[in-house]
């Protein structure tokens, strides 16, 4: 009989250590660029869907003549100032903040883990759009603020006169933006 030779091919005791160690330095490098990209990802999805809603608030506005409005409802279909809630946009023909006949044009949830949105629109809580697809009464703005305190940007979207979005964002990371007119937008700890 022919002896057989052992050819397993298996790892030494220093190897498995050495193997172990390197892919342990490779998932702690990994992990907080992983953490960051995810966070970023989400920043960008939830900018990207405002943006879509205030763009077709706007456009129905203009294509239909009708006055439109933006903004979280209550239980009672009246609009309020909390963000966290799904965002409806309506036609408001008698500016009642409130859904004529109760029809909704869109409804969207955009609720994330990592962030909170507030507003910046002098308690009112809601956006409206005239029928030229403007900016009805006064303009204001979002913050869009990550609910880890460090390591990840703030952003302000805001909606100008003309109903057009914009976004700055808080690029060093210190949760406060400055306007180019003055005013400091910050996201509290």
């Amino acid at each position: 009989m022919e002896k057989v030779k052992d050819s397993l091919g298996g790892f030494t005791l220093p190897e498995l250590i050495i193997t172990t160690a390197i892919l342990a330095i490779i998932l702690g490098i990994a992990t907080p660029s992983w953490q960051r990209w995810t966070e970023n990802s989400a920043q960008r999805t939830l900018i990207n869907e405002y943006h879509t809603l205030f763009s077709f608030a706007r456009w129905s506005a203009a294509s239909h003549r009708r006055l439109v409005t933006v903004c979280p409802l209550s239980t009672q279909n009246r609009c309020v100032d909390d963000w966290q809630r799904p965002i409806s946009v309506f036609f408001d023909s008698n500016n009642d903040k409130q859904p004529d006949d109760n029809r909704i044009l869109r409804k969207v949830a955009l609720k994330s883990a990592l962030f909170n949105t507030t507003s910046r629109t002098g308690g009112k809580g809601y956006f409206q759009f005239n029928p030229n697809g403007m900016i009805h009464g006064a303009t204001g703005s979002l913050i869009l603020c990550p609910s880890r305190t460090e390591g990840t940007r703030m952003s302000y979207m805001a909606i100008n006169k003309g109903g057009r979005f914009r976004v700055e964002h808080d690029n060093d990371e210190d949760r406060i933006i400055k306007l180019p007119w003055g005013p400091m937008i910050t996201c509290s700890p």
